[in-house]
């Protein structure tokens, strides 16, 4: 994935990510209200959105989160 157009294609087919520590489950990118992402400034790689963080509230425990994404091919 080594554009920015696909990282938005997998993320609209829902296949992006996110790991919830208060339910001890995964949450898909699009299920849960994003707050804010948070660069990794030691990433020089071409797909910087892979080393982001991001911080999000989880509608299932209702607390905020921080996780790194997760790519589900197929």
């Amino acid at each position: 994935m080594s554009n920015p157009g696909e990282f938005l294609q997998a993320c609209a087919d829902g296949k992006v990510w996110l790991y919830c520590a208060g339910c001890e489950q995964v949450k898909n990118f699009n299920d849960v209200e994003h707050v804010d992402c948070i660069e990794n400034p030691a990433c020089w790689d071409p797909e910087p959105w892979w080393h982001d963080t991001r911080v999000f509230n989880c509608p299932v425990c209702n607390t905020q989160q921080k996780s790194k994404l997760e790519f589900q091919p197929g």
